[in-house]
């Protein structure tokens, strides 16, 4: 399989991907696939979540799908060491099926991984990203809500949470989640265009 690198933070690229499974870099969005030089992070910084993308829609309407990745090495944790590698093929599996866009099976895949841990946020939110990329935005505010009720600082529900909201037409919602969003993330790039969106508003 040919590999080259993100050009945003130098991991692996498996060039079937649409997304960065390291940083969340859209490889649709750069016009080379050159090498870029590998940005020093730390073991935290590599369970730093992703977000796919946010499209502008007027100057209100904010679309995102998520895909995050935080914390697949604690989350896979959680299960029997026998179980794990079973939990991880079939979380990549999902993690495939949205770099294609493929949501519905990617939600199978979700689906599937909360049947074997119920416990895992990160694949809530994923799970949640991929409703809300099909419109089915209920059911990505209960998915979020449940990763939010186990980590109330997780930064990719929050700031879906905010996506949702303005989808929705509720913008004071997705104010207040945004705040809250920009309290706890560490991702600069994002939180600026949460900033400008915010000022839109």
């Amino acid at each position: 399989m040919t590999q080259t690198q993100c050009p945003k933070c130098g991991a692996p690229r498996e060039i079937q991907h649409q997304f960065c499974p390291t940083c969340g870099f859209d490889y649709r969005h750069t016009r080379s696939a050159e090498p870029a030089v590998p940005r020093q992070s730390s073991r935290a910084r590599r369970r730093e979540f992703i977000v796919l993308a946010v499209v502008v829609i007027g100057t209100a309407v904010v679309y995102n799908v998520v895909a995050a990745l935080v914390g697949h090495d604690r989350s896979i944790a959680s299960a029997t060491s026998a179980a794990a590698p079973i939990l991880q093929s079939v979380i990549q599996a999902g993690h495939g099926f949205m770099d294609q866009e493929m949501y519905d099976k990617a939600i199978l895949q979700y689906e599937q991984a909360l049947a074997m841990d119920s416990l895992l946020p990160d694949v809530m939110v994923d799970l949640g990203a991929c409703y809300h990329a099909i419109g089915e935005n209920d059911k990505a505010d209960f998915q979020f809500r449940r990763a939010l009720a186990i980590n109330p600082k997780h930064p990719v529900a929050l700031f879906n949470m905010g996506v949702v909201s303005l989808t929705v037409g509720d913008t004071a919602s997705a104010r207040d989640w945004w705040t809250k969003y920009l309290d706890v993330a560490t991702d600069q790039q994002q939180m600026q265009a949460v900033r400008e969106q915010l000022g839109k508003m």
